[in-house]
């Protein structure tokens, strides 16, 4: 019987171990570190808000000012302004200031801040995120290049722990994905 005792909570130890080292992995490969309008920042530097991540320039033509719109559209009729952070991640280094693209994010979305990252950490966080850009140079334009890039929204819960990726960006897609991300 003690044999059996000691066997029980030795695998309620190694569950609850293993439990514990997955939610560390599953922040620390979706981590980042930022600098922003409010100072350095991290997945879990916004800790009482759910949080959706978008790479993404200033200097979009179509896709960040489309996807911005939806999605500011959903968490407005859905009623959550106050419980989603947009953390927006700019791609173009070289033309985006933190003000100026804190100024584009908030435009659609006030309750979003920008993300500047140094190129090597841009890179890393773009990698574990499976996401993809490249910067196209563009002969006889004003200007000068642009950076295609993936479109995916990336939902984490309040404790910085990664939910969700959504590629589908619909209306009914995305609202059905929030919901869900908040009923957790």
């Amino acid at each position: 019987m003690k044999r059996l005792v000691y066997a029980v909570l030795l695998i309620i130890l190694a569950l609850g171990a293993y439990i514990l080292v997955d939610n560390r992995l599953k922040i620390a490969k979706y981590n980042f570190d930022a600098n922003s309008t409010l100072g350095a920042v991290n997945i879990t530097s916004f800790k009482d808000e759910y949080k959706i991540l978008y790479f993404g320039y200033t200097f979009c033509p179509d896709i960040c000012p489309s996807t911005f719109t939806i999605l500011s559209s959903v968490i407005d009729e859905m009623g959550l302004n106050d419980r989603i952070k947009v953390l927006f991640v700019t791609l173009d280094l070289q033309r985006d200031s933190e003000k100026e693209c804190d100024e584009f994010a908030k435009y659609f979305y006030p309750n979003s801040v920008c993300l500047k990252m140094t190129d090597d950490e841009l890179k890393r966080v773009v990698r574990n995120y499976n996401a993809r850009y490249e910067i196209v140079n563009l002969q006889n334009s004003a200007m000068d290049y642009s950076v295609a890039h993936s479109s995916s929204l990336y939902l984490f819960q309040k404790d910085g722990k990664f939910y969700k990726e959504i590629s589908n960006l619909t209306k009914d897609e995305i609202r059905k994905e929030i919901l869900g991300l908040t009923k957790n």
